[in-house]
């Protein structure tokens, strides 16, 4: 199989790996003044199937720590983490115990593979929501880092696509990203797990959820595996609306301080011509990226 262009990174054994870095931010005039750091922030699958191969380039990424976001039952059921070797797994569920029972996953289900963007916006709220000490985990460990020469991370939840998504998107917008962008950043997930997608289809269609939906089964299920652009946008502004803005999330749900958002700002940016955007100016680190009304999109 031929490997994917940048932002995907080929891991053997894992599908929709790819870089978070790249993405411009702009001022208030449109022009580029910086960007989220290359080869910081990773995303993707769970490692059940990374392969001795694929555990070797990680390390050659330069990853030091694994955020895994799925809950506990859902690693138990498939035998327990996967812990590698020189990469720290951090234990940072995005929903508490009970929360992710049977029950409630087929709730969640059909407001994933719901048509629109209503279903699934609220599925991604009760995401921030209940993994806001998921959010605080995984923001404060990067505040951590060093500046100068941060190791790299990796976040994933089961395939890399809503959980890892929700939080992306959040964070990105944090970091002053256009929301168009962060849109167009979430629906690579289409991409990536193409090679999966009829597998993970397949696997969906024996859940009564989608079995007992009739002719509309394999519909829904094809939209649970995929990453829609507009559900991201109508999401982000969901985020403005709730709280303001996603630093305001961040330091409402996820109880950071003023420090530890620019903390984190200089980790994952650097300024065009090299420097982190801590050197930027104050008022353009503390811009607040607005969304237009998205009018029929909910």
């Amino acid at each position: 199989m031929a490997e994917l262009p940048p932002p995907f990174v080929a891991i053997d054994g894992l599908a929709n790996f790819r870089d978070i870095g790249g993405s411009p931010i702009e001022d208030k005039d449109g022009k580029t003044v910086a960007k989220v750091r290359n080869g910081v922030f990773y995303r993707g699958p769970d490692t059940r199937t990374v392969t001795p191969a694929g555990i070797a380039r990680l390390k050659e990424l330069g990853i030091t720590a694994d955020f895994d976001l799925r809950s506990k039952g859902q690693i138990e059921k498939l035998g327990g983490p996967s812990p590698i070797d020189g990469i720290e797994r951090i234990w940072a569920p995005a929903f508490p115990d009970g929360e992710y029972s049977p029950e409630k996953a087929a709730a969640r289900y059909v407001q994933y593979a719901s048509d629109g963007t209503e279903g699934i916006v609220q599925a991604f709220t009760d995401i921030l929501t209940h993994g806001a000490p998921a959010a605080r985990i995984v923001m404060l460990h990067i505040a951590s880092m060093n500046p100068d020469s941060p190791s790299a991370c990796y976040i994933h939840c089961t395939t890399g696509n809503n959980r890892s998504g929700v939080f992306i998107g959040v964070i990105l917008s944090l970091l002053g990203v256009k929301p168009e962008k962060i849109a167009e950043e979430y629906s690579l997930s289409d991409i990536g797990l193409r090679p999966t997608r009829d597998a993970a289809v397949e696997r969906l269609m024996k859940s009564p959820v989608f079995a007992g939906a009739g002719g509309d089964g394999r519909a829904r299920a094809e939209r649970m595996v995929g990453a829609r652009p507009e559900s991201m946008l109508a999401m982000l502004e969901m985020v403005n609306k709730k709280w303001g803005s996603a630093e305001g999330y961040f330091k409402t749900m996820a109880g950071l301080t003023d420090e530890d958002i620019q903390m984190v700002r200089r980790v994952l940016t650097v300024q065009e011509g090299g420097r982190d955007l801590l050197n930027c100016s104050s008022s353009f680190r503390m811009r607040v990226v607005l969304l237009p009304s998205l009018g029929t999109v909910f």
